[in-house]
């Protein structure tokens, strides 16, 4: 009985009770060791342009180190799928343009592996400061005509381009959704939506991929404002609530060849 007294004693009752458990911290030990550093730069630059690498397989093109794991493996072709029985299964019900954008879709997937992107992309700035260094050059636009009258319609079709944009009725856009400023802007967005409705979803995905830094397509980005009205855009087309009033030779916009391309 009085060890049970003396376990209660100064603690609470019931399921609250509890022990209290002291840190033991003179259980704890910790030391170290001091150690050197010795600087070799002829070593390091020997590590650096890759000097202790070994072919893989007899393949210079594939270098490996000594403890990686592909030196155990001298022969892959048992662990290799089949690859006749893939590409049989993988077209089997495709068309003819379904296979196409498949293909397509592969060289986007899989372009980390051919190419090296930061090299592009170095060559790419590269490209935008001499573009940026020519600002005080003219460009010669062999697509304006030399005729006064193909001019003077040239000069028309420019002004109508640019004329203020007015949704039509039977597109029903929300009164809160932002719509293109000019006729032409729209013209764009619906010939995307178009072609869209046409070739599939996966066309969408590889025209934002091959388009990511194009600002004509920036409206497929779902932060930029006029997002929101090309989906609108392209579910009314799907639901055959919007006909398309662009012709297929129109190159108004700007982007056929971006759709060639594709």
């Amino acid at each position: 009985m009085s060890k049970m007294a003396k376990w209660n004693a100064g603690t609470e009752s019931g399921i609250l009770r509890k022990k209290v458990v002291k840190d033991k911290h003179e259980d704890l030990l910790v030391f170290g060791y001091a150690c050197k550093l010795f600087r070799d730069d002829e070593k390091a630059l020997y590590i650096d342009q890759g000097k202790h690498l070994i072919p893989w397989m007899g393949n210079d093109d594939l270098k490996i180190d000594r403890y990686d794991c592909r030196g155990a493996l001298s022969e892959l072709l048992q662990y290799e799928a089949n690859r006749e029985d893939y590409d049989t299964l993988r077209w089997l019900g495709l068309s003819e343009s379904e296979r196409r954008i498949e293909v397509l879709c592969d060289e986007e997937r899989y372009y980390s592996l051919k190419h090296n992107e930061e090299e592009l992309e170095m060559y790419k700035e590269e490209e935008l400061k001499r573009l940026h260094q020519k600002g005080n050059e003219v460009q010669y636009n062999y697509d304006v005509p030399t005729d006064p009258e193909n001019s003077q319609e040239a000069t028309e079709m420019t002004e109508q381009d640019e004329q203020t944009f007015v949704p039509p009725p039977e597109l029903n856009v929300p009164d809160d959704m932002e719509v293109p400023k000019t006729v032409k802007e729209n013209a764009r967005i619906e010939k995307t939506a178009a072609f869209i409705n046409k070739q599939g979803p996966q066309m969408e995905i590889l025209i934002k991929t091959k388009q990511a830094d194009n600002p004509q397509f920036s409206f497929m980005n779902k932060e930029d404002t006029l997002y929101k009205y090309y989906k609108h855009l392209l579910a009314a087309i799907k639901s055959g609530q919007y006909k398309v009033h662009l012709t297929e030779g129109d190159s108004s916009t700007g982007i056929d060849n971006v759709f060639r391309f594709c």
